[in-house]
């Protein structure tokens, strides 16, 4: 049996966002062999991450915190268990609500752990007024991307048309339903080369917001942050992948400007890998978290 979470984050049980993602739960509901559990997240107790690191240091890279989003909190729990998440959430300030950040942000041991990689994922922002629905829809997207979820799909919806919304939202559900089933029997790895490529065509795309990152905002390598490094990196180890996060970076932007977009991808991924490995090496190993990269935390790929 699959098991999928219906996350509604806003604080209004009965508003426009439940009734969005309500829908989708009908939608999921149809498909045979998975079972559904409706989640208001507002229900639970839990506070903000206080970046003690715990959960990266400590196998098996839980959460300390006692509260719902702690190791055996109620809603970890859950979280553990699930196969698919349809997460529904109300437009604030022209983005995601303070509620579900902090429930994403809670989500951090994951990272570590890779426990949650694969696993299938489905967004709602629901707007009235000037909306901007569109922009909070590709925030959870961003979000879906640096957990490692597989993106199913996302419904900005506008109280415009919430009745046209309805249906899209059952579609929706059961589109995730059938991939929590695919989950159940096994999940897949969804390693940084494939998720790359595969959210090109997502409402939100790593590929131009991380070389613009890496390159401060030039496209350029001469005054990327690669470059920088090897001006004030000291350690050796740090500076032999960086080494190999400037190859990479620089073949990324050069199959980026001849349009080849999908290689570009595979490239930076593995710049981005390095990169990862060095700046962990340099800053964060010894003086913040004073542990090893965890295994799977961006494990580099130097196959050619």
């Amino acid at each position: 049996m699959a098991y999928v979470l219906a996350l509604l984050a806003s604080g209004r049980s009965k508003g426009f966002t439940a009734s969005i993602l309500q829908a989708a739960v009908k939608g999921a509901q149809r498909v045979e062999g998975v079972d559904v559990e409706w989640v208001h997240l507002h229900k639970f107790k839990f506070g903000p991450c206080t970046s003690c690191f715990q959960c990266i240091r400590n196998d098996p890279h839980e959460c300390v915190l006692k509260d719902a989003m702690g190791g055996n909190g109620k809603l970890m729990e859950k979280i553990k268990c699930a196969n698919g998440w349809i997460l529904a959430d109300p437009v604030h300030y022209w983005g995601p609500s303070a509620q579900c950040h902090l429930f994403v942000e809670r989500c951090y041991p994951f990272l570590w752990s890779g426990e949650l990689e694969g696993m299938p994922f489905a967004s709602i922002s629901c707007a009235s007024n000037q909306g901007m629905q569109r922009l909070a829809n590709a925030e959870l997207c961003k979000w879906s991307f640096c957990k490692g979820f597989r993106y199913i799909g996302g419904l900005p919806v506008h109280t415009t048309y919430f009745e046209r919304a309805l249906l899209e939202a059952e579609n929706l559900g059961c589109k995730l339903a059938e991939a929590a089933k695919i989950d159940a029997g096994e999940r897949s790895k969804f390693p940084d080369q494939e998720r790359y490529v595969d959210y090109l065509n997502k409402p939100w795309s790593v590929l131009e917001p991380y070389l613009d990152n890496m390159s401060n905002g030039t496209m350029a390598y001469d005054s990327s942050l690669i470059a920088e490094g090897f001006t004030n990196f000291k350690r050796k180890e740090a500076l032999e992948q960086l080494k190999k996060a400037r190859e990479y970076f620089q073949s990324a932007l050069e199959l980026y400007n001849n349009g080849r977009v999908e290689t570009a991808c595979t490239q930076l991924a593995r710049a981005s890998a390095f990169w990862t490995h060095a700046t962990w090496k340099e800053f964060l190993e010894a003086d913040v978290i004073k542990t090893n990269v965890p295994g799977a935390y961006r494990p580099v790929d130097d196959k050619s």
